[in-house]
């Protein structure tokens, strides 16, 4: 479906492209996290099993011999640091899809009041229904309502 040809105000097609702009980016996070998280519990689970086997089993339970064997594996080492940063990167992941939920929020919010229309129909509701059809079929944008 092509974007309706309706005689808009600029600041108003700014404020819709913008709208757009923030959607994707929103998704494209949700996309990312879940690629991030996959990983991460994929290394949590790999660093648990190869620390039970070549750590604990092996040890008997002193806590010097276990800091030895897990400083003297390289891949125990390598694969604790990965599971740090990749833990890291998830949280950041987070923080920044939250961010960007919010300022997608805020600026849809800022469109419904922008597009608000009367309950007769006009030139004004006629627009702001195919705007709204519009952006709710190609990019799953719902500005019929603020909730």
């Amino acid at each position: 479906m092509k974007q309706p040809d309706l005689n808009l105000s600029n600041d108003t097609l700014v404020l819709i492209e913008k709208l757009k702009k923030r959607k994707k980016e929103w998704d494209r996070l949700k996309k990312t996290q879940w690629i991030f998280l996959i990983v991460t519990a994929a290394l949590l689970l790999y660093f648990t099993i190869s620390f039970y086997h070549k750590v604990l089993l092996v040890s008997g339970g002193n806590a010097m011999v276990i800091l030895d064997l897990l400083v003297s594996d390289k891949r125990l080492s390598a694969s604790l640091l990965a599971l740090i940063s990749f833990f890291m990167f998830t949280r950041n992941l987070v923080k920044q899809k939250e961010k960007a939920k919010t300022k997608y929020e805020n600026i849809r919010m800022e469109t419904v009041d922008r597009l608000d229309a009367d309950w007769l129909l006009d030139v004004k509701s006629e627009a702001r229904d195919q705007i709204s059809s519009y952006l709710d079929k190609e990019y799953d944008i719902n500005i019929a309502y603020k909730s």
